[in-house]
């Protein structure tokens, strides 16, 4: 017997289509089910960022700072304060110290560009981001004065 596929019937090949449309669509949903159980299951719970806030201005302090000549840690390491030098004052953190404290704080990008923009007439300025609020002021000669705290 000589079988040709032009010989199958129209509505044989139609529900053969409407099958394979059918199973490749399910696989597809099962696997976005799949991938979205796994995204919640990964992702940080309220404890985990609570806890990552908890110690990171300690650990920022420590990495960026574990003399302490420019940072003090304030309650039970809630705020961070720092002082950075400047023109007239040449003690607290250089610049690359306090760049290392604004990375590790995860101080966002949006917030260091308004520090670093800041004028001694602008006065007391702020910022935030998830888990932390910032304060500061600055002054060519006094350098940058720093208050981190964490609000979580």
């Amino acid at each position: 017997m000589d079988h040709d596929l032009d010989q199958i019937p129209e509505h044989d090949q139609s529900r053969r289509t409407r099958r394979t449309a059918l199973v490749i669509g399910g696989g597809a949903v099962f696997l976005l089910a799949v991938i979205g159980a796994a995204a919640v299951a990964l992702a940080p719970g309220d404890s985990d960022h609570q806890a990552d806030t908890t110690n990171l201005l300690a650990q920022t302090q420590q990495t960026c700072d574990a003399p302490a000549n420019g940072t003090r840690l304030e309650g039970d390491g809630a705020r961070l304060l720092v002082d950075s030098t400047g023109t007239k004052d040449k003690s607290g953190l250089s610049l690359t110290s306090l760049e290392c404290v604004l990375d590790q704080a995860k101080v966002p990008e949006s917030v260091k560009e308004k520090m670093f923009s800041t004028r001694p007439s602008d006065g007391r300025q702020d910022g935030t981001w998830p888990g932390f609020t910032a304060s500061w002021t600055y002054d060519p000669g006094e350098g940058l004065d720093l208050t981190i705290s964490r609000t979580a």
